[in-house]
């Protein structure tokens, strides 16, 4: 009888749900695992190539040339080295000194192998609230930073921290946040999490409202993209920024309600 008491309906949830996070947590590690002997023997060290940074998305990187391009960053932050592909290429295609980030320490040390040979990147295994207060003591509020969130690949999500503690310090700056949901066009991938924990814009309303933020969504549709295909948003520190990129062939601002 005790056991029959067991088989709820409740009791197969749970056990089903217990299961299944298992699951999941050994097919990220082997996804891991793969991606890391894949740089060691394919490619261990950075070589620029057209499905290199920004998961290999050619749409995505022409917002990052354009927006390089109309604004004199003094230099890039990212969260989420990964092994290095866009911090690599955001390095040799702005010119601008690099600090990034990783949590993972298997990926942090693939990132210093592959990047060994590329000056002005600073890479930290840290996490990314961490990192950020840290570059708060040494890179002045009135510099114009542009920064790249991709540091959600994790039960934490540190995404309205991250966009606070930026809005909170520096006074201009633009944020692109990797694997967002457009909410117009579904064919852009994106992060959910679970309740609460899905990359849209949701999550980032109490920092949108409290900084004051422009947001920007690709102009290209998902047809027209290659790669991953991942969504991004684009914010901006109201002001001149906001307004330059809003003559952006690549962007197009996005207005709520």
């Amino acid at each position: 009888m005790s056991l029959l008491k067991k088989l709820t309906p409740g009791f197969i949830r749970d056990r089903y749900l217990s299961v299944r996070a298992r699951l999941q947590d050994l097919e990220t590690s082997v996804r891991h695992l793969n991606t890391a002997v894949d740089a060691m023997l394919v490619s261990p060290r950075f070589a620029a190539g057209e499905e290199i940074g920004f998961n290999g998305q050619h749409q995505r990187k022409a917002i990052f040339k354009d927006l390089t391009a109309a604004v004199d960053f003094n230099a890039i932050i990212e969260t989420g080295t990964w092994i290095g592909n866009t911090t690599g290429f955001m390095r040799q295609t702005s010119g601008k000194p690099v600090f990034s980030c990783e949590v993972n320490p298997r990926f942090h040390a693939l990132a210093k192998m592959r990047l060994a040979d590329m000056d002005k990147i600073h890479l930290e295994l840290k996490d990314s609230r961490q990192f950020l207060k840290g570059l708060q003591k040494s890179q002045p509020a009135a510099d114009t930073f542009f920064v790249y969130l991709d540091a959600h690949w994790y039960d934490d999500l540190p995404l309205a921290e991250e966009v606070d503690m930026i809005g909170t310090y520096w006074h201009n700056y633009v944020i692109m946040v990797d694997d967002f949901r457009v909410p117009d066009d579904s064919g852009y991938g994106f992060d959910n999490y679970g309740p609460g924990k899905t990359l849209d814009l949701s999550v980032l309303q109490g920092a949108i409202q409290k900084h004051k933020l422009a947001v920007f969504f690709p102009a290209a549709r998902s047809s027209e993209e290659s790669g991953g295909k991942c969504g991004c948003v684009v914010l901006a520190s109201a002001g001149s920024l906001a307004q330059t990129l809003s003559k952006l062939p690549s962007l197009r601002e996005w207005k709520s309600g």
